[in-house]
């Protein structure tokens, strides 16, 4: 942009001053790196623009690492030790980051007295750079001292120090870059866990989580060997999953409070979704007839235990031909695709090979225990009080028939020129006026009958059932 009062111009020089006057009125209300950066700015003028990704500047390389100081100081108490060496190495970075913009800074004062500014702007100039590298050998002082702690009370003393300086000191917030591959609204990337393998792994997890399933007391973790002996007044109560709902107790009856009908009619009548955990019960699970492994049993033991009949939750890991998981998840041809879409709904799973290709897959699962009278009749008869068996039932695992669809075109062809003709030939068209009278709807309808009729006798001749 260029200024014009009369036949004077001011150009490159102005726009020059005007950068540098701007770097002083930046440097006193921004942090030391943000103000270090303007210098650069005023001293260096504006950077090109281009679609190359600019790599980022010394400044904005010292504010990252702050943050991450931040961060890891914000975190979780955990291992000191590994938390000092961490701080060590990012003092380290932080040395040679703030070589870096010394170095810059004195180029700017040599250009800046090149430019024969006034006075006040060096020393304006002077007095950013001793509040610069007062902050930041501060900055190194506090880390360097929680590095040297050696009880808990010194580390969260220098802990607070160092976070009270960094509130004094800290920066206004900066424009956040646009990053069209980091949408806020986008398909989220898998985070892939590994399923756990042994017993021991699933009990220290669900100990360790305090809101695991909260108010869901009865959890087996699946194992070999007997679980007879395991009843109680849990496998019948109402959970914040499992309640007995009019709409659940109304089904229970409509189902005779049969465990096999009841077990098959939540097989074949509720589709399978690979997310994971506990997302919307039984109650929601009934009404949109979608869920996962959990959701699955939780409508599954809701309406057992609506009927009387005690159930309970078992997790644990399975291992499943690819051909049946690629089939599970709606007919997949690429078992590396069919694991991405379990994993990216949160899924532990992984892949078994064989050969150099994919032949099996290893994934944690959620299915139900029920106790029923399952000798001799093998639960088709089942008497309240004749229980004498706990037997695995999996609502959600499921294989499914997929079938072409019809090509109607091609199976029952249709002559549409010839319709349209016959209805150009009985109609009166004003292609002038852009309207259309006299159309035969009679002919309309008849053609349209005969059409369904061939289409209905084809499917009946073809496809029947």
């Amino acid at each position: 942009m260029r200024v014009t009062t009369g036949n004077r111009r001011f150009g490159k020089g102005l726009r020059s001053t005007a950068l540098v006057v701007a770097l002083f009125f930046t440097w006193t209300l921004a942090g030391g790196a943000t103000a270090a950066h303007a210098a650069k700015l005023a001293a260096n003028g504006p950077a090109k623009r281009g679609n190359e990704a600019q790599p980022p500047s010394a400044e904005e390389r010292l504010e990252g690492l702050v943050r991450e100081v931040e961060g890891e100081l914000s975190a979780p108490v955990g291992d000191d030790k590994a938390r000092r060496q961490k701080l060590k190495s990012k003092r380290g970075e932080i040395d040679a980051v703030d070589a870096e913009i010394r170095r810059e800074l004195a180029a700017t004062r040599k250009k800046l007295k090149e430019a024969k500014l006034p006075a006040e702007i060096l020393q304006r100039h002077k007095a950013f750079v001793r509040h610069y590298e007062s902050n930041v050998s501060e900055l190194k002082a506090e880390l360097k001292e929680i590095e040297g702690a050696t009880t808990p009370a010194e580390t969260e003393t220098a802990r607070k120090k160092l976070r009270q300086h960094r509130e004094k000191t800290k920066a206004p917030s900066r424009h956040q870059k646009l990053d069209p591959n980091n949408l806020p609204h986008r398909q989220p990337k898998a985070q892939k866990r590994e399923p756990r393998q042994f017993k021991e792994e699933f009990d220290r997890d669900l100990k360790r989580d305090k809101h695991a399933w909260k108010n869901q007391k009865r959890i087996v973790v699946a194992a070999t060997g007997s679980l007879t002996g395991l009843l109680g007044p849990d496998e019948l109560a109402e959970t914040i999953e499992v309640q007995f709902t009019p709409e659940i107790r109304a089904k229970a009856l409509e189902l005779g409070n049969d465990p096999v009908r009841i077990y098959e009619w939540v097989r074949n009548n509720v589709e399978f979704v690979p997310t994971w955990g506990s997302i919307q019960g039984a109650q929601l699970t009934l009404e949109t007839k979608q869920g996962n492994a959990f959701d699955n049993a939780s409508l599954l033991i809701a309406l057992l235990r609506a009927a009387g009949i005690q159930a309970r939750y078992v997790m644990g890991t399975v291992e499943l031909p690819i051909d049946k998981i690629m089939n599970w998840n709606g007919g997949f041809t690429d078992p590396t695709a069919a694991l991405e879409f379990m994993a990216s709904g949160g899924v532990p799973i992984k892949a078994g090979m064989a050969g150099g290709r994919i032949v099996s897959a290893r994934l944690e699962h959620v299915w139900v225990e029920a106790y029923i009278d399952y000798i001799p009749s093998r639960g088709a008869r089942h008497k309240s009080g004749g229980e004498d068996t706990w037997i695995s039932l999996d609502p959600s695992f499921k294989q499914y028939s997929f079938t072409d669809g019809i090509d109607l075109k091609t199976a029952v062809p249709f002559d549409a020129q010839s319709f349209v003709d016959q209805l150009k030939a009985s109609a009166t068209i004003d292609e002038a006026a852009g309207s259309v009278t006299g159309v035969n709807s009679l002919l309309v309808q008849q053609t349209l009958q005969d059409y369904q009729a061939r289409v209905q006798s084809y499917i009946e001749q073809n496809h029947p059932g």
